[in-house]
């Protein structure tokens, strides 16, 4: 049997690594937001002398917009502004349906947020400077904590941590979080993981976010939020458009033909291999684009009703996914880390989708919309005959909401609500 490849299988085998180093380079820009993403190219454009970067200035999205919005109101209308923490959470409070008095409870907690984004005052003195009930306030947080962006008034770094995974293996790492840092080995062993378990587990810990408030103007670490996505009003439509900070383009094709021509053969290859990485660069911004382009009108023949003043309707990614036929999985990277600047302000596009939607007489309702809705009907109840959970589950189905005892069960105690029994009067 002949071991030797062929030229043609060398090719074959070629074609492929090249192809996956495309995509590889294409999922990875698409997943970053429009901040992060200029750094990279930036320095991807240093180590590579067929690119050049022209930066665009404000001015002309600015012109963009006001072409499009008709405005001259630019800094206003942009988009590209400086957005606090409180601006971004009350933008999110305020097209929810609750009560006034969880409204003004949420309020409250928001302003009661450090520097981090934690809520390290006490809940029972919140509740008496409030003069409402403890189980409110605590109601109330665990409203705030679904709020974007993730871990937002968590009591501590640990918590907020917890709020950004389902992992397993990395709760069970930030359980260690102080160990972690002096001897990683010790923890592994602690915890019985391989070391590929291990990695696996570290490298999703540090994708996480340790503070909530990092990003925005009045956090201590960063400026501002600047989004990637741009809904314009125009007539009595919208138009989608991408936050181009920047645009990359080939320099003169002088330098690669003069390189092509030398007789040193390395030289000859390493100018090839750069152009190949600089047509990989400008192909993957271009796909990212129209990536960004195609879920931003998605969203828009989805959410007129936000969009014209409503609420926002909860969506799921593998629907849009199948709308702009593009994976599931490369529809989350592309909403995972980004913002949209809408008329109506600007957003997560994470606030868009929710992780559990749920179809009711008029229309599909998120998982946070079926909490605020346990929460408002346990608060009217007869304190006398508390409502059981099964109870509860009947007047969903009244309401055209299909759940199941469990999943009530669960939210009531999200919620840090007690059982029927427990909240029982005897008078």
């Amino acid at each position: 049997m002949n071991n030797r490849i062929s030229q043609s299988q060398k090719l074959k085998l070629s074609n492929r690594l090249i192809l996956s180093n495309k995509m590889l380079l294409s999922l990875h820009l698409l997943e970053q937001n429009i901040m992060n993403l200029e750094e990279e190219v930036i320095k991807f454009a240093e180590e590579n002398p067929f690119l050049e970067i022209d930066m665009q200035p404000f001015s002309k999205l600015a012109k963009k917009i006001k072409k499009i919005e008709g405005t001259d109101d630019l800094m206003e209308n942009s988009g590209i502004r400086i957005v606090t923490l409180r601006d971004h959470l009350l933008a999110q409070l305020y097209i929810m349906d609750l009560n006034e008095d969880f409204e003004r409870i949420i309020d409250a907690l928001i302003d009661l947020l450090d520097v981090h984004g934690f809520l390290t005052v006490r809940i029972e003195d919140i509740s008496k400077d409030l003069k409402v009930p403890v189980k409110k306030v605590r109601a109330a947080v665990e409203i705030l904590k679904t709020l974007d962006p993730p871990g937002i008034g968590s009591m501590n770094v640990k918590e907020a941590l917890k709020l950004q995974t389902d992992v397993p293996t990395v709760k069970a790492l930030i359980d260690h979080l102080e160990e972690l840092k002096d001897n990683p080995h010790l923890v592994m062993k602690k915890l019985n993981l391989s070391q590929f378990e291990f990695d696996e587990a570290f490298k999703k810990l540090r994708t996480l976010n340790p503070y909530p408030a990092n990003g925005f103007a009045d956090s201590v670490y960063t400026g501002y939020v600047e989004p990637d996505i741009l809904v314009l009003k125009s007539g009595n439509g919208y138009v989608v458009t991408t936050n181009e900070t920047f645009e990359v383009k080939f320099t003169s094709a002088n330098l690669y033909e003069e390189l092509l021509k030398s007789e040193n053969e390395s030289d000859r290859k390493f100018a090839k291999l750069l152009n190949e990485r600089a047509n990989s660069l400008i192909e993957s911004l271009n796909r990212r684009r129209e990536t960004l382009i195609k879920i931003g009108r998605a969203l828009i023949d989805h959410e007129m009703e936000f969009l014209n003043g409503g609420k926002i309707i909860p969506l799921k990614i593998a629907e849009i996914a199948r709308e702009i036929d593009l994976s599931l999985s490369t529809v989350a990277r592309a909403v995972s880390t980004k913002y949209i600047r809408t008329p109506r302000g600007v957003h997560s596009l994470k606030s868009f989708f929710s992780r559990a939607v749920y179809s009711s007489n008029n229309g599909n309702v998120s998982r946070e919309w079926v909490k605020e809705q346990i929460m408002a009907i346990i608060s009217a109840e007869n304190r006398v005959k508390p409502l059981t959970d099964s109870q509860i589950v009947d007047i969903f189905r009244k309401m055209g909401i299909k759940l199941s005892r469990r999943v009530v069960t669960k939210y009531r105690e999200e919620l840090m609500i007690p059982s029927s029994k427990k909240r029982r009067r005897t008078c």
